[in-house]
């Protein structure tokens, strides 16, 4: 906005923040009225410049040439004289400077050759004429004339021309004064230019900009980031003074509106400071921000400009920080485990301070959760959560550990996981707990930490960060502590270990005596102490001394000995054989010092080697009898034995094979491309470890068979590891194979016509859609068929022939479409043909070949004939395709309207050719989403009694709205159509009916039901008639113990009378567990009193249409009050709704309505009013009482 325009704006604005439009349009008048004023001023100072020039042309004939020419020279402006015939008389010096041209080229040339635009239009001579008479007559326009005028180099300029008539020496001359505009236009255009610059720079910039005007004490200008940071818009902003958007306090204590002043005051001094503030949003949000404040030069105005930036995340980033280093310390300092603990705790609620945080470690069985840290949880939840064991329903800590991974409950109450202690954490006021495993650097669950909240919430980002970096710290301190303990439990174990192992173990020193033994060496030896083997020679326990020196000098060439094999002589003569383990003990400085090792008696070993002969005997006959083909092979992958089974399956005896290649024997194939597949032995020699089952191999033997198997190899190893040979286990799976293959075919044809079905037809369009997007020649077309009249077959002639109706049409369909087509029942009497490579024009034509056909076709049954058409939509799949869904939902549409056109139609879909239907079909993607994010609302209205009628209980009807993606409300009109229409109603009184009973109803726990309210929550038909809604709602009535007549439920009279045996059994069902039923809009459907007696109702609720005109229109009246009566008659209290008057309220006391319901009496209200926790009555903003 132009600054001049803005501060008239300001002048015009009443101190009440409304624009007086008289008042601005007399300023923006005036300030026309001066630039007209200037204009004709310049025009004014032209012309007499000009009269200067006929002047002194006239004092030319008095004075000297000379000293005329030397005035005209030093004129600024160009000036001329033209005779009468349009040709240059003369031209001063400063118009041959600018034109380049000398006089006396100049002279006695047309004009048009210095302004080449004076002959665009009409003779030079006319234009002079046009151009002085406009001098002469003030009434017409005095804006400067603009015109171009031409250099020698042929370069043009920019000029504003003036002209006047007079006579020099009896002629007529016209005197011509002009000005060059080129350098002020192009300074105009920089300054624009620069404006825009500026504009761009501030609604681009990362930061929140916002300008104030001081004297006015309110913002002057925003970017669009303030709009967004304050969630207001630009018009509210502007309105606000700089205190309205700060909470009335700062953190420090200081009164914003002080320190506001205190830092303006500063700015206009000259600083700039920079500071930290707390800012408040529309909805009441309190921000930490970094405010940077400049003073901006104007004139008149004191203006400020604050540049903003968030830092709450900075702010959160710094508190966790300050709480990470104060974990650290306490870690660093060594102290207690749970002043560890308690001290991350603490940082989890400084930096999420509406959170409760408890730390519990898992015991030593891994069966139970002991709470190590938690103060501020409640001490009676905490004693009921000791030792809690680990399980699903037990809560979201022991379901985190029960499960091994993250679980968040968004939701208590609500949530499965905490069936068994829901009653002790609701008790103790928590509504939400995200629990997060603690682990150990090797992955082991160490414990749990948790995040308890007072209200169901759901994690952020952000939160989850929190969760992980505290969880880490959690598992640094305990895995800390468990090492230092497992130190010490270490250093027991070794004693205990040295002690009690079954081996011997020993220590001595370099020539062979021993320092230590433990009790198991001497045992073995035959000593009943270590002490008595410590006095012995070691020399002497060997049987041949000289494997004693052997094994010495191994260890001292090779610093140790593995597993060397000798004999020990008892004290009691006996002799053990034994192997022992040993290594050279050595100083700082290298020099041997002593040895220390095991030794282990491998007597019962090698006794027991015997019996693994035994045994290798028993596997062998094993191997020979089990059902699987078995191969071994030796290290170089020759074969060394088959069983009865693997020479069956190959067709080779063992004896024949052994020896060979195993791929000469064992020839296999991939059953899809044929290629010869690496025998899975050769592979596990080369990768020396175990090859996973293999599919789709077939096995070629030696008799020419193909037999699908599964097979396997692993390595043999020997005791040193070294791989030996390899054996390969396989079986015939040809019986799996073809059931497989059977199981493939169901699950993606239909079994009926033997057509893909929708599934494989959609995985072929989305091949389509790739192929289109990847070149944008490619294009498809996808046609939808839906039968017409096919339900008449099945009705008249029964399921049977519907059947065969279906075979005989898919016979026809696949005769008249290409091979490289595709053809799938989609459901019912729907079909689906994907035409490749096609255009829409030849689809158009396919699509009308296939119409034609069906409706010639005669289908015969029984004893009769009929005919049957096709609606066709068609929808061209290209390169600007979106996805499967969006084809899919267009091609519907087009079937759609075929069908609307009178059926028997093909429709080219059309993008906008379909708005209503794809209106539809979007709003059942946009509820969903709505309902999944929790963007549906609840509102309220009160049903007051009126005249005679004295009900204190309170009544209010739910009303439904919707917030849109972007914030904005949307009505239920725009969307219920659509829900009705694809049955998503259900979906949504399941979730009004969830938040009615579970938030919103008063409960018996509550006091006195005659104290309390009822909620009139609307049904849909479609909910009446579906059963798993009628489960549904038990369950919920079941779940919250109601007061009676907490909910009523309004059911509209056409759909209790179009499902009047289920409606009636469902009023009887929930009557009896204490709910009441209103008719709803009764009178708009069919109205029939016989239907009125069966229906088990409480209240008859009037329809709208007759109470808007009730006071004006007899027939309106009379109905009213013949249902008035119809209702006192049957004792069914009645209710008008959409009172909109004060006549209206009056004129329906008078007739005996007990009951009125509208905008007069109370406008609609969000439920928050409506307190679950106090039960009372919520505070009504009635427009009129009632």
């Amino acid at each position: 906005m132009h600054r001049l325009l803005e501060q008239q704006v300001r002048e015009a604005t009443r101190s009440d923040g409304e624009l007086d439009l008289s008042k601005l349009l007399a300023a923006v008048g005036a300030a026309y009225h001066r630039t007209d004023e200037e204009r004709r001023g310049i025009v004014r100072s032209m012309q007499l410049m000009s009269d200067e020039a006929t002047a002194l042309t006239r004092e030319l004939r008095e004075s000297t040439a000379s000293q005329l020419q030397a005035v005209l020279d030093h004129v600024k402006d160009v000036i001329m004289t033209v005779d009468d015939a349009g040709h240059i008389a003369s031209i001063n010096a400063t118009g041959q400077r600018v034109f380049g041209h000398a006089e006396s080229d100049a002279i006695g040339r047309p004009l048009s050759f210095l302004l080449p635009q004076m002959t665009a239009k009409q003779s030079i001579t006319a234009e002079l004429e046009q151009l002085a008479a406009r001098l002469d007559d003030t009434q017409v326009d005095l804006a400067p004339h603009e015109t171009l005028g031409q250099r020698s180099d042929g370069t043009q300029f920019s000029a504003e021309i003036a002209v006047s008539k007079t006579k020099m020496n009896r002629r007529e001359v016209f005197v011509v004064c002009l000005r060059d505009t080129n350098d002020r236009k192009m300074a105009e255009a920089a300054l624009r230019d620069s404006e825009a610059r500026y504009r761009t720079l501030v609604e681009h910039a990362p930061e929140i900009i916002v300008v104030v005007d001081l004297d006015q004490n309110r913002l002057v200008d925003v970017n669009e980031n303030a709009v967004r940071f304050f969630r207001m818009d630009r018009e509210a902003l502007l309105k606000s003074s700089p205190d309205t958007l700060c909470p009335p306090h700062q953190p420090d204590g200081a009164l914003s509106s002080h320190a506001n002043r205190a830092q303006f005051d500063r700015t206009l001094a000259g600083e700039a400071p920079v500071l930290e503030w707390m800012f408040r949003d529309s909805f009441g949000n309190d921000i930490p921000c970094e405010v940077r404040w400049v003073r901006l030069q104007s004139h008149g105005q004191r203006l400020v400009r604050g540049s903003i930036t968030d830092i709450t995340e900075r702010k959160r980033a710094e508190l966790l920080a300050a709480g990470e280093r104060r974990v650290f310390e306490r870690l660093a300092a060594n102290v207690d485990l749970r002043i560890t603990l308690q001290a991350i705790t603490d940082v989890v609620e400084r930096v999420a301070p509406d959170c409760v945080c408890a730390i519990r470690m898992l015991d030593d069985s891994g069966k139970h959760l002991n709470l190590c840290s938690g103060p501020r949880l409640p001490a009676v939840y905490a004693q009921a959560m000791e030792g809690i064991a680990v399980a699903a329903r037990n809560g979201s800590c022991a379901a985190a550990v029960y499960l091994q991974r993250q679980v968040i409950v968004a939701d208590i109450a609500r949530d499965a996981l905490w069936e068994n202690t829901r009653d002790a954490v609701l008790a103790a006021g928590l509504r939400s707990c995200w629990s997060t495993l603690i682990h150990s650097s090797d992955g082991r669950i160490l414990g749990t930490l948790a995040l308890y909240f007072r209200a169901p919430k759901s994690p952020l980002r952000r939160d989850f960060e929190l969760m992980s970096r505290m969880t880490q710290l959690a598992g640094i301190a305990i895995e800390r502590r468990v090492a230092e303990n497992a130190l010490r439990d270490s250093e027991a174990r070794y004693r205990r270990l040295f002690d009690n192992v079954m081996e011997g173990v020993y220590s001595s020193t370099s020539d062979g005596r021993f320092v230590s033994v433990n009790p198991a060496l001497a045992r073995m030896i035959g000593y009943s102490s270590p002490a008595e083997l410590l006095a012995l020679p070691p020399a002497s326990m060997y049987r041949d001394p000289a494997e004693r020196d052997a094994i010495i000098a191994t260890i001292q060439r090779d610093g140790e000995i593995r597993n060397a094999e000798f004999q020990l002589q008892r004290l009691d003569g006996t002799v053990l054989t034994v192997i022992e383990s040993a290594r050279a003990v050595r100083d700082k400085s290298g020099q041997l010092i002593g040895y220390e090792g095991t030794i282990s008696d491998i007597s019962e070993r090698k006794r027991a080697e015997t019996a693994v002969f035994e045994e290798k005997e028993k596997a062998q006959v094993t191997l020979q009898s089990i059902g699987d083909g078995v191969i071994t092979t030796d290290a170089n992958g020759c074969i060394e034995t088959l069983n009865p089974v693997a020479e069956n399956l190959t067709g080779w005896e063992a004896a024949e094979a052994k020896g060979k290649k195993l791929h000469e024997v064992f020839n296999i194939l991939n059953e899809a491309t044929r290629e010869p597949l690496e025998d899975p032995v050769t592979r596990a020699l080369r990768e020396g470890q175990v090859i996973a089952v293999a599919d789709h191999t077939v096995l070629v033997n030696r008799r020419g068979q193909e037999i699908a198997i599964q097979d396997s190899a692993a390595p043999i190893r020997d005791r040193s590891g070294k791989i030996i040979g390899a054996v390969m286990v396989f079986h015939d799976v040809s019986k799996e194979r073809r059931l497989r293959r059977a199981l493939a075919y169901q699950a993606s044809h239909d079994a009926l016509t033997g057509l893909i079905n929708r599934r494989e037809f959609e995985n072929r369009l989305n091949e389509a859609l790739l192929t289109a997007r990847s070149d944008e020649g490619t294009t498809h077309a996808l046609m939808y068929l839906d039968l017409d009249q096919f339900k008449l077959v099945n009705d008249t002639c029964g399921h049977q022939a519907g059947d065969r109706l279906l075979k005989q049409i898919t016979g026809l369909l696949q005769t008249r479409i290409r091979t490289s087509d595709t053809i799938a029942r989609l459901g019912g009497d729907e079909f689906g043909v994907l035409l490749q490579d096609c255009t829409a024009d030849r689809a158009a034509k396919i699509a009308d070949s296939l119409r034609q056909a069906i409706r010639e076709y005669r289908f015969e049954w029984q004893d009769g004939a009929m005919n049957v058409g096709v609606s066709i939509g068609i929808v061209e799949i290209n390169s600007s395709s979106e996805s499967i869904a969006s084809v899919m939902a267009a091609a519907d549409v087009a079937c759609y309207a075929a069908k609307d056109s009178g059926r028997n139609r093909v429709h080219m879909y059309q993008s906008g050719s379909a708005p209503e239907r794809h209106r539809e079909m979007q709003w059942v993607s946009r509820l969903t989403r709505a309902c999944e994010e929790n963007r549906l609302e609840l509102y309220y209205q009160p049903i007051v009694p009126i005249g005679a009628t004295r009900d204190t209980r309170g009544h209010y009807e739910l009303l439904l709205r919707m917030r849109g993606e972007h914030g904005e409300l949307v009505q239920p009109a725009e969307f219920i159509p659509a829900a009705e229409r694809y049955n998503v109603m259900p979906m949504i009184d399941r979730w009004v009916v969830s938040q009615a009973l579970g938030a919103l109803a008063h409960y018996r726990a509550d006091g006195d039901p005659r104290h309390g309210y009822t909620l009139s929550i609307n049904l849909s038909g479609t909910s009446l008639n579906d059963d798993r809604f009628l489960e549904f709602l038990i369950n919920e009535l079941q779940t919250y113990d109601l007061s009676p007549g907490a909910v009523c439920f309004e059911i509209t009279e056409t759909a209790a009378i179009s499902n009047l045996a289920n409606v009636v059994h469902f009023m009887r069902e929930f009557r009896a567990r204490g709910c009441l039923f209103s008719l709803d809009d009764f009178g708009s459907g069919l109205s029939s009193f016989m239907y009125l007696k069966n229906l088990p109702v409480d209240f008859l609720k009037i329809d709208g249409s007759f109470i808007q005109n009730v006071t004006t229109d007899h027939v309106d009246r009379s109905m009213v009050e013949a249902i008035t009566q119809i209702g006192r008659a049957m004792g069914l209290k009645t209710i008008a709704e959409r009172v909109e008057s004060a006549e209206v309220l009056q004129c329906l006391a008078d007739i005996g309505v007990e009951y009125a319901q509208g905008i007069y009496i109370a406008m609609p209200e969000s439920v928050e009013s409506l307190s679950r926790i106090t039960r009372t009555h919520p505070q009504l903003r009635l427009v009129h009482s009632a």
